[in-house]
């Protein structure tokens, strides 16, 4: 038996035209007695109709919220001190290991979103069901249509883990913001280094391995010191070498290094010529090495000269959150969260954007514009779960 089509409605039509129907009507008439001829007919017409009716209405059903496989709505479920599985309407199932924790924050027919906030989630979803899934892990957001993976949550932590399938993780603490995970890779995050791991049935990373063909590799500060101690790595002179350093050293998480490698003339002479990926990898050198100031400049130069590149919007988002919480600029943070909105920021993150922008403008100076920011949130997100923040600027103590 051939596997069901979705959408239904772009493979339904009606097997029996208008001839048709005259020809049958004429068979049946030639042998009913002349009393009941061409009386079958309406009805003939109303059954084809009937179940063309039927059929459509079936494919238009909105299939409601994700729910338990019981029926029950699905909430809050904590794994205190057992392992716990839960079976999903869709045929989805998540199984959560002793200690997680997994909070819905919204369901419908077509979307899913839940906040893992401890522990281990593994997540076996339905592959071509109606609902797009994002899973919120604190240090990044996974996305996935349907598949196997893994999150496992800790402090300061995340590690994700593909078995079947592909996921897009996103997050300010993912290399370029975003990457896509295939069947057999792994992603491990933490507050300040991430790291992408790749499992030995994996491809490895071409682009990687393009920008390294060639070149040596650079020797581990730590272990690799020269004369009076220093390290071999500072005395870097070529630059095209130098550039390979900061970029080898950023995607392992060394950002002080890679940051002590450009200094700050260098970062600001790279963010004026580089394309999108090494902009976004910059502003990461500059800000997780404690220079947020010089971290502006890369961001700034994304939105001038590639507004129209997908990743525009996160280094919008990026700009806003740099602003605010750590160079205490508020107007600017308010310009660049608008602006994140304006280029269409992903969904997994706009909430964020859109309660930022709240605080952006409440701790700018300016209530009219915090409360008419909040009142787009809400309009949005009426169960949002920024709205205890959300009251907290707009009211303080």
């Amino acid at each position: 038996m051939s596997p069901m089509r979705f959408p239904l409605k772009h493979h339904l039509r009606d097997p029996v035209d208008e001839a048709a129907l005259q020809r049958i009507a004429q068979v049946n008439d030639a042998h009913l007695p002349a009393g009941r001829r061409r009386r079958g007919l309406p009805l003939a017409l109303a059954a084809v109709a009937g179940a063309v009716v039927a059929a459509l209405a079936l494919a238009h059903r909105d299939p409601g919220p994700l729910l338990l496989g019981d029926g029950r709505a699905f909430t809050a479920v904590d794994a205190a001190g057992t392992a716990r599985d839960i079976a999903l309407s869709d045929g989805s199932r998540i199984r959560l290991s002793a200690g997680a924790h997994i909070e819905p924050l919204a369901s419908s027919g077509s979307a899913f979103s839940a906040m893992l906030t401890r522990g281990r989630a593994d997540f076996d979803v339905h592959p071509g069901g109606p609902r797009h899934w994002v899973i919120e892990c604190g240090l990044a957001t996974v996305e996935v249509v349907g598949t196997e993976f893994a999150c496992e949550r800790g402090p300061g932590r995340l590690r994700v883990a593909v078995g079947r399938g592909v996921v897009l993780v996103r997050g300010e603490r993912v290399p370029n913001r975003a990457r896509r995970l295939s069947a057999g890779e792994i992603l491990e995050l933490s507050e300040d280094a991430p790291r992408l791991q790749a499992l030995a049935s994996s491809a490895p990373d071409r682009e990687t391995a393009r920008e390294n063909a060639g070149t040596p590799a650079v020797p581990d500060p730590a272990s690799a010191a020269g004369s009076g101690g220093r390290p071999a790595l500072m005395r870097t002179t070529s630059g095209m070498a130098s550039a390979r350093s900061w970029r080898d050293l950023a995607r392992h998480g060394r950002h002080g290094e890679a940051f002590a490698v450009l200094g700050a003339d260098g970062l600001a002479r790279e963010s004026k010529r580089l394309g999108v990926n090494d902009l976004l990898a910059l502003a990461d050198v500059a800000r997780l090495s404690g220079h947020p100031a010089e971290a502006v400049a890369p961001l700034e130069r994304i939105l001038t000269d590639f507004a129209s590149d997908a990743q525009a919007s996160l280094a919008a988002f990026a700009l806003g959150r740099l602003e605010l919480d750590s160079l205490g600029r508020a107007q600017a943070a308010a310009a660049a969260l608008n602006k994140a909105l304006a280029l269409g920021i992903p969904r997994s993150l706009r909430e964020d954007v859109r309660a930022r922008l709240v605080e952006a403008y409440a701790r700018g100076g300016d209530p009219s514009a915090a409360r008419r920011a909040a009142a787009a949130y809400f309009e949005e997100y009426p169960h949002g779960r920024h709205a205890r923040a959300i009251e907290g600027w707009l009211h303080p103590r």
